[in-house]
């Protein structure tokens, strides 16, 4: 599994506390035209990986996304084994049901964090203040919805009287994989990974 982000990290471990119970059923195997479904339908974390030549589709609670590529999906993500490459197969993908990107909460807090440290004033009384303003109003946001707004409308006033804003966040690159796409990248991996085992056997 890659570790490029945190975000990789926890879509990880998210994928795999949802798939510890999942079954495998083979409802249908002829040659490159496949479909194979991990634990029932409506099932919290079940997928199904369909095939037919040159595309692979994931559905389920995974999310809803298409690739294109080699005539043999299965044996391209096959070579992956556990890593995952979220960036190159963006480009294979051809439809999706559910975000392939958003912003992301570690983004919001790094951008937020060190433009705090770069820009604070001499008091530690003053600024411990404001940065307990940011916590509030822009840190506890992450991850719920509404970061971008909540750092375009933060706005404390110091003591001089100026006011502490965040004038250029409408420029940060906040976004980062979505963590359905990611889930189902990891989905994708270790369902072939099952498959193959099990016909090996």
């Amino acid at each position: 599994m890659r570790t490029d982000t945190g975000d990789y990290a926890r879509s990880y471990r998210s994928f795999l506390s949802s798939t510890s119970t999942l079954d495998m059923e083979v409802v249908y195997d002829d040659d490159l035209n496949r479909h194979i479904r991990f634990g029932q339908v409506g099932a919290v974390g079940w997928f199904a990986l369909v095939t037919w030549p040159r595309r692979l589709v994931i559905t389920g609670d995974m999310g809803d996304y298409m690739f294109a590529g080699s005539e043999d999906m299965f044996e391209y993500f096959r070579g992956s084994q556990r890593w995952i490459n979220p960036g190159y197969w963006a480009t294979l993908l051809r439809a999706t049901g559910d975000p392939v990107r958003e912003v992301s909460d570690q983004k919001v807090i790094h951008h937020a964090v060190r433009d705090f440290w770069r820009r604070r004033g001499n008091s530690i009384g003053e600024n411990a203040e404001l940065f307990r303003a940011i916590r509030d109003e822009v840190l506890a946001q992450a991850g719920h919805g509404g970061e971008r707004e909540a750092l375009e409308e933060f706005c404390h006033r110091l003591t001089d009287g100026t006011l502490f804003t965040f004038p250029d966040s409408a420029q940060w690159d906040l976004d980062d994989w979505s963590i359905h796409y990611l889930r189902a990248c990891h989905a994708i991996v270790w369902g072939i990974g099952r498959y193959r085992e099990a016909a090996t056997h």
